[in-house]
């Protein structure tokens, strides 16, 4: 389990987190306060909307105004590659800049890595990014397909040996099938994994798997706020509302 500004992710219900889009400044600070009102316990800014996300001054101008806006929500930094269904295209070297400036700005509480530039931007990378003391997420992410149980178990494991706090797997189903395999893949993986993980199928057919996290061991779903930032989200006060009342109350059984 792993444990930010007082939520646990792991125990309890799934951890709810909202995105904010916005592509200017003046609208992602009004994004934030409505998230700061949200029932999400995480509010993740996808920076890959922001217009000027490559202008440091302004991206740290904008992260405090943000920061500031959420007061203790936690603030989760993601920018999605158009690779993996984002909005811009970064070089590597871009890329590796952004996250480690965001790292070390000490106002974020957690960030988001894909698993395909972690991979080749290597181990030193990732101690940069834990010197900035921000809870990691490696993520990845398959619009296309839902890949085979023995893909998805190696980049879990991959995520583990980079030393992600959280694992993340989006896939796209394309049948029954799919959805109940990405269901039982947690369960699967505990066998030979202890990292908590965040899975889910995207789509309406993939609805399921999100208001289903507490039952499959998922410990984090992502809705919208205004704004999908995935395909198949739910809009944050419906999905608090399925989360609570799909909530497992654990019963002990006591013996003679």
């Amino acid at each position: 389990m792993v444990t930010v500004k007082g939520v646990t992710f792991g125990e309890g219900r799934v951890k709810l987190a909202v995105p904010l889009t916005a592509r200017s400044q003046e609208e992602l600070v009004k994004q934030a306060d409505q998230a700061a009102h949200s029932a999400a316990q995480v509010v993740e800014w996808r920076a890959d909307y922001y217009e000027d996300v490559l202008l440091e001054d302004k991206l740290i101008e904008t992260l405090t105004l943000i920061r500031m806006e959420l007061g203790e929500k936690i603030l989760l930094f993601t920018f999605r590659t158009k690779e993996e269904g984002g909005e811009q295209e970064l070089s590597l070297k871009q890329y590796e800049r952004l996250c480690t400036v965001i790292a070390e700005s000490q106002r974020v509480d957690m960030i988001d890595l894909e698993l395909t530039r972690v991979e080749f931007l290597g181990r030193g990378f990732m101690q940069k990014i834990k010197a900035g003391h921000v809870t990691t997420i490696i993520s990845t992410h398959h619009f296309d397909q839902t890949p085979p149980d023995g893909q998805l178990m190696f980049q879990i494991g991959m995520m583990n040996q980079f030393g992600a706090d959280i694992g993340k797997i989006a896939t796209m189903p394309h049948s029954l099938q799919d959805v109940l395999r990405i269901m039982n893949i947690i369960q699967r993986a505990k066998g030979i994994n202890h990292l908590p993980l965040a899975v889910m199928a995207m789509g309406d057919l993939g609805k399921v798997t999100r208001v289903g996290g507490e039952l499959i061991g998922s410990v984090l779903s992502f809705c919208s706020l205004n704004q999908a930032s995935a395909p198949g989200q739910i809009p944050i006060e419906t999905m608090n509302t399925f989360i609570e009342a799909m909530a497992i109350e654990q019963i002990e059984i006591e013996g003679d």
